[in-house]
């Protein structure tokens, strides 16, 4: 491994590449668990071998870790959801490599390193990698260099397996010519919507359908249980308002605090920089001089502010006249400036002053010495640290009698509510999803509401925006069906949309037969009282206006003009078109494409044959009892990746 890097120095861009490639195609992440890994399951324990390849649990925990780290996802649900996927993954590169190996494909150390080269050359100057970055990436996920060297020899001879599946795969003449029609062809036709709201009035339906299309439906209606409560509403805000702290309170808290209300001496100062940055030690000479010159200025009366604006390199503090506002020892973090600014008196100009910054004309406009704030300065800010600090106590506190009085008597919530002082929320009819009075939709309140009897009094809730409230529930109306008089009306919608759709299909069959007789499209339209929509010409992969996708009306590609197509139901409504035109790809295009689209053609074959040759493969080598699966430690490691209780 180091004599691979003393030649040329780069594994590291192919392995960043192929973990994020990974990544993004499987999106495969992990929870590192915090318990045992399961019951028999250890370390060492291997979870798949095949020809003298091992994959244990700990290497494929910390590949995990490795494509979490990237993928930034530590939901539980999810990680439980890929775990499998990912472990189907490890196996079929152990499958893949075998076959590679069987097949004599390898790659060089030369090609490794090209191919790493020219993916990540940011590592790289003059061809030499930067060794302390490549170190240290690869601490930060856990991975050695000949770990990393692995990655990326494995993955460039599953690489030149893929290109040998490729180089098998054969494309047709015909294969050819029907994927340049998909890509190029062009189509147009004219159709007919029956939609059923179009038909909706010639539905009248008598009481007895209704009796029928109610009984056969009526788990389509339930009435939802209803809840009659009541709702205390302890407010973070409202106890606050309420709240009082003594003088003596606050003379004691500013005595035991007085360290926090201690400021340093501090200045209010400006400046004019000369910046020397990047300068060579002629043009710091110059500059030099140009802040003598500006020295000169001031104290023959010049503006401090204008010389600032025109001349100062701080364009941030330039726009202000130079101004740097207070500053403390320290703030800076420019010791000779800070050294410079302290020693000067209110309106005193100091020299130039040198700093690795460049050259400082200072001036302090107002000093002040170091103090402790007085009472009556911080006797506000104590007030409110004191008030916030026994708030939460206070609320609690609050909510715990407000629940203790109620357990006591539950039928006394308005008595309750005001010997209190908190709010009171009355809700005759709840229904769980619902908006509360004055809370809105509140899931915590309608937790706490089902879980209760009637005359039982929940636990303290908390609720958004700093509140606490306890639940005491009156009567609950049990969920039921709900009567045809009550949903009389609805089921009156459903049988005339019912209905309608198939007057819709019917007259859609009516209109297509008409049309292969050869009458007139609109005429035909105009007597359902319906219209004729004409598309512009759209390829198979495009939207048809109206109706979307072309595949809905695929065959208006390949069936003469003047074919009529359906009924098809299309997004709802059934649907008769016609064609109108076509339009064939341009012959001297498809000569000119042949190449691309054999070599697409290819591709997709190629994917699919290597699918299908990753499937075969392991289940004949499952079979010859080559490759051994672990399935119950795969599974005890499953369960370790599983969400826990709590955590969804």
């Amino acid at each position: 491994m180091f004599d691979l890097f003393r030649s040329r120095d780069t594994v590291v861009r192919f392995f960043l590449g192929f973990i994020l490639i990974v990544v993004a195609a499987s999106m495969c992440v992990y929870l590192i668990p915090g318990s045992n890994p399961g019951t028999g399951v250890t370390e060492d324990t291997v979870l798949a071998q095949l020809d003298g390849d091992k994959l244990t649990q700990q290497d494929f925990q910390r590949h995990f870790a490795i494509l979490l780290q990237g993928a930034q996802i530590s939901d539980p649900g999810q990680v439980a959801l890929m775990y499998p996927e990912y472990m189907q993954q490890e196996i079929e590169k152990m499958a893949l490599l075998y076959v590679a190996k069987q097949m004599g494909l390898t790659v060089t150390d030369d090609e490794v390193l090209t191919g790493v080269e020219s993916q990540w050359p940011q590592f790289f100057q003059n061809g030499q990698v930067n060794r302390d970055q490549f170190q240290q990436y690869l601490a930060t996920i856990g991975l050695t260099e000949q770990e990393a060297t692995d990655v990326v020899r494995d993955q460039l001879i599953i690489k030149r397996l893929e290109d040998a599946t490729l180089a098998g795969v054969a494309v047709t003449d015909a294969e050819v010519k029907s994927e340049f029609a998909r890509r190029y062809d062009k189509a147009k036709i004219s159709y007919i919507k029956f939609p059923a709201g179009k038909f909706t009035d010639q539905v009248k339906p008598t009481d007895q359908d209704l009796q029928n299309t109610y009984a056969l439906n009526k788990t389509s209606y339930p009435v939802p249980a209803k809840n009659n409560y009541q709702v205390l509403v302890v407010d973070q805000n409202k106890v606050a308002a309420t709240m009082t702290v003594t003088d003596a309170q606050l003379h004691q808290a500013y005595a035991e605090s007085m360290d926090n209300f201690r400021t340093p001496e501090r200045i209010h100062v400006r400046h004019i920089l000369i910046s020397t940055e990047g300068k060579s030690d002629a043009d710091k000479k110059a500059l030099k001089t140009k802040a003598e010159d500006i020295l000169r200025q001031l104290k023959n009366g010049a503006d401090f502010a204008e010389l600032a604006k025109k001349d100062s390199d701080d364009k941030g503090s330039g726009e202000k006249g130079g101004d740097l506002d207070w500053i403390v020892k320290g703030q800076m973090q420019v010791p000779e400036f800070e050294d410079a600014a302290f020693a000067l008196k209110p309106m005193e100009l100091s020299p130039v002053v040198t700093s690795s910054l460049g050259y400082h004309i200072i001036q302090v406009l107002a000093k002040e010495p170091a103090r402790v704030k007085p009472f009556d300065e911080v006797k506000a800010q104590l007030a409110d640290e004191l008030k916030k600090d026994g708030l939460t106590d206070k609320v609690q506190a609050l909510a715990d009698q407000v629940q203790a009085a109620l357990q006591k008597s539950p039928d006394s919530a308005e008595q309750i509510a005001k010997q209190f002082g908190v709010d009171l929320v009355t809700v005759p009819e709840g229904v769980a999803g619902q908006p509360i009075p004055t809370l809105g939709v509140s899931p915590e309140i309608d937790t706490a509401v089902s879980q209760l009897r009637p005359n039982e009094v929940s636990g303290e809730v908390s609720l958004p925006m700093d509140r606490l409230a306890v639940v005491v529930l009156k009567s609950r109306t049990p969920a039921r069906l709900a009567t045809l008089d009550e949903v009389k009306d609805q089921v009156r919608q459903a049988f005339i949309l019912t209905k309608a759709k198939e007057i819709a299909a019917d007259k859609a069959k009516e209109a297509a037969e008409r049309l292969k007789k050869g009458e007139d499209m609109n005429a035909v339209a105009k007597s359902y009282k319906l219209d004729v929509t004409t598309s512009s010409l759209f390829g198979s992969a495009d939207s048809v206006e109206g109706l979307g996708q072309a595949v809905y009306v695929a065959d208006a590609f390949s069936k003469p003009i003047g074919t009529v197509l359906g009924p098809t139901e299309i997004n709802g409504a059934e649907t008769v078109s016609k064609v109108l035109e076509q339009q064939r790809g341009d012959p001297g295009l498809l000569a000119a494409l042949r190449p691309q689209l054999i070599q697409d053609l290819k591709k997709q074959k190629a994917t699919t044959a290597l699918e299908l040759l990753e499937d075969s493969v392991i289940t004949d080598l499952v079979k010859a009892g080559k490759l051994k699966r672990n399935d119950k430690a795969i599974n005890e490691l499953a369960a370790t990746y599983a969400p826990k209780p709590g955590n969804n």
